[in-house]
């Protein structure tokens, strides 16, 4: 816990940038933070109105880094990583699902929490509005996560991702 304080403390003191970022979630640029990518899919396009799609998310993590589940165990939930897809027009018909979590001894914070390791899948189903227009549209979102490696943990960041999905008319 103490080597967390210590590496907030000096990621804020050696940054250069203190408080000047415009939002605490921005990824900083930091030898400290796991490098992971993301990538998103739907799975059925072009989708018409009134039906369903998903949207998939694949998260590649740095090896020796974890990331935290989005249920995670009783008395963590400060740690929940959560997905946040911005303004659409979608019906969102499930909440985010994801792949099988691993129980992590995190050495970092002297507990053990659930989590993902090397990679991580999340998805999710939304409906397309029975009077729909019919284009092409944009779905933008991000990733919000902590990841500790054992022997520290980042402050939160934002990993943003978009996929398009086409709607057209069935006639």
């Amino acid at each position: 816990m103490i080597r967390n304080l210590i590496f907030i403390l000096a990621s804020i003191f050696f940054s250069g940038q203190g408080f000047a970022q415009s939002s605490p979630f921005l990824n900083p640029p930091s030898s400290f933070s796991p490098k992971l990518q993301i990538e998103s899919l739907i799975n059925k396009n072009p989708v018409s109105p009134g039906e369903s799609f998903r949207i998939y998310l694949s998260v590649q993590i740095e090896e020796g880094w974890h990331v935290y589940a989005l249920k995670p165990l009783p008395g963590n939930e400060l740690l929940a990583t959560q997905i946040v897809l911005e303004d659409h027009a979608f019906e969102e018909v499930t909440v985010w699902q994801e792949s099988p979590v691993s129980l992590i001894q995190d050495d970092a914070l002297e507990k053990m929490v659930k989590g993902h390791t090397l990679t991580a899948e999340f998805y999710t189903n939304l409906n397309v509005p029975t009077e729909f227009r019919s284009g092409r549209y944009t779905l933008n979102g991000h990733l919000l996560f902590k990841a500790c490696d054992n022997k520290l943990c980042t402050l939160p960041q934002r990993l943003p991702f978009a996929s398009s999905v086409s709607v057209s008319k069935t006639d």
